[in-house]
């Protein structure tokens, strides 16, 4: 019995996580691309959506209820980095262009060796902004409103344990924990009219 036991494979939970980045097979995936998006608003992310309980020990975690499903936001592009060490483009934005900076929604867009709806989602960002400057801080200069399209993602990497707050900031989205909710991976962006 003793070398039956010594033999087998441990157990799944024993397994190590090997995901380059927090949840990162999540944020890459393109499987979601398809389905009709449920449409949302900003307001009704921060005010309503309430977070499930991931933190920074769920690097692998799988997609799971709200998760899963495909989204339309419209919002105000308040900032955009371009320089992520995982190669992700990182979106700020918020309800109106005049909101209170940290009241802002994450939206990321991957790098196109992911996908190409990840380049077109990417070129048409930057069409959109056309000639507004962003700079070095990575602020637009005149915020342009657009409409993003893809799955809610929890970004528990930054929660401060069980408590309900940031553990590092979150760009600078950090009005509450309900902040650390994205549209992660963006699969599509269109302009969009006030």
């Amino acid at each position: 019995m003793g070398v039956l036991w010594a033999t087998a494979a441990p157990p799944a939970a024993a397994q190590r996580c090997a995901e380059p980045h927090y949840r990162w097979t999540e944020k890459v995936d393109t499987l979601l691309a398809r389905p009709d998006p449920v449409p949302t608003t900003i307001t009704a992310i921060l005010t309503g959506w309430a977070p499930p309980d991931l933190t920074a020990r769920d690097r692998c975690a799988d997609r799971s209820g709200r998760e899963r499903t495909v989204y339309g936001v419209a919002g105000w592009v308040r900032r955009v980095d371009k320089r992520k060490d995982d190669g992700d483009w990182h979106v700020e934005l918020t309800e109106r262009p005049d909101s209170p900076p940290d009241s802002c929604i994450v939206v990321e867009i991957p790098s196109p060796r992911y996908g190409a709806v990840y380049a077109q989602a990417r070129a048409s960002l930057d069409s959109l902004l056309g000639k507004r400057a962003v700079g070095k801080n990575t602020l637009v200069a005149r915020p342009r409103r657009v409409r993003v399209f893809g799955p809610a993602f929890l970004d528990g990497e930054h929660r401060r344990g069980a408590k309900m707050r940031i553990r590092d900031p979150h760009g600078r989205c950090n009005s509450s924990i309900r902040a650390l909710w994205e549209i992660h991976p963006v699969y599509r962006v269109a302009g969009s009219e006030p």
